[in-house]
């Protein structure tokens, strides 16, 4: 029998919820370190998620969305245009806080979008950023989870001591 991660426990709406890990070392708890969204979207303009045009509006919403969450590029961004009739986009941005990562499925007029914070922030408005920028001028279909990361402390770590 597999057991849930003790760092989530799923909603009703299908949405992580955080849970701090149980710890047997009494009042000790793990380190929060950070949250992952995780997107599925569909309902999006198949031109806008292909070749270049789709690479100029995804940077689009990876701008909108490194504006809106205040995060920090450290590089920039990677994009790869996949060949053959749809014509798929990859992006990934390394942040200082993490990273952020989409694939695009311009066939079904949809993307996949990771977003890895260190830190915990609130969510951005999902359904518009993605609206304005990858709408087809219908409804924006979104299913997002959130899940918590955290770290057990180590019992051999002392900070005061090297090895």
């Amino acid at each position: 029998m597999t057991l849930p991660h003790p760092a989530a426990q799923s909603s009703q709406e299908g949405v992580a919820i955080p849970r701090p890990p149980s710890s047997s070392l009494g009042s000790i708890s793990g380190a929060d370190v950070g949250q992952v969204w995780s997107l599925d979207v569909s309902g999006l303009d198949p031109k806008r998620l292909a070749g270049a045009e789709g690479v100029r509006a995804l940077q689009g919403l990876f701008d909108a969305l490194i504006d809106a969450l205040d995060l920090h590029p450290i590089a920039a961004p990677i994009w790869h245009l996949f060949g053959g009739e749809h014509a798929g986009v990859t992006g990934i941005v390394a942040l200082s806080e993490s990273h952020l990562a989409c694939h695009s499925f311009p066939e079904h007029g949809g993307m996949t979008l990771d977003l890895y914070t260190c830190t915990s922030r609130p969510a951005p408005d999902w359904e518009r950023l993605f609206g304005e920028h990858l709408g087809a001028g219908g409804p924006v279909r979104l299913q997002s989870r959130v899940f918590r990361r955290f770290l057990e402390p180590s019992l051999d770590h002392n900070p005061g001591i090297s090895p």
